[in-house]
């Protein structure tokens, strides 16, 4: 009788550490969880702040500057420079406003999948399933688009401020009639 008892014990005792993993797993994943979910508003007030600002700024400062060259760039060539340079900006404002959406959506997407996956109370007590590795595929789409739309929203800022140059070299070569 012995025998029988002492593998109960060892069979209980086994059960126990793995329920024991299974809830450690399960904690994990659930702080996993919550983690992601403030990433998600970390990423969304974060990634509209800088290249706004600076899209933003450089609209103010092309605005001042042609009101204050006004004579000099009405009617000429100048005049497509500045708005050249204000169709760069203000298109770089909006896929400013556009990226942290985009950034919102992946990270939401990862979130889901975390919550898609299974918990199970034996090894392994987290498993992808297929919901979860659809949401991933989806969250890293929405990455990959949040990425090239803040670079595309770089480079318009760019060629803004190649323009404004442009404008400002040629109001230094035709100074106001």
């Amino acid at each position: 009788m012995t025998a029988d008892t002492d593998d109960y014990e060892k069979r209980r005792q086994q059960l126990e550490w793995l329920r024991s993993d299974a809830h450690i797993a399960h904690e994990a994943q659930r702080k996993s969880m919550s983690e992601h979910m403030a990433v998600v508003g970390t990423f969304s007030s974060a990634a509209m702040k800088a290249p706004g600002i600076a899209a933003a700024g450089a609209i103010a400062a092309l605005l001042g500057f042609f009101s204050a060259n006004y004579r000099a760039i009405a009617g000429t060539v100048g005049q497509s420079y500045f708005n050249e340079a204000l169709i760069l900006f203000g298109s770089s404002v909006l896929l400013t406003v556009l990226a942290p959406g985009l950034a919102y959506f992946s990270q939401l997407s990862f979130l889901w999948s975390v919550g898609k996956e299974s918990l199970n109370w034996e090894r392994p007590f987290v498993q992808e399933t297929t919901a979860s590795k659809r949401m991933f595929l989806v969250g890293t789409l929405f990455q990959v688009l949040a990425i090239i739309v803040v670079l595309g929203s770089i480079g318009l800022l760019v060629g803004g401020g190649w323009r404004f140059l442009l404008l400002a070299h040629f109001v230094s070569e035709n100074p106001p009639r």
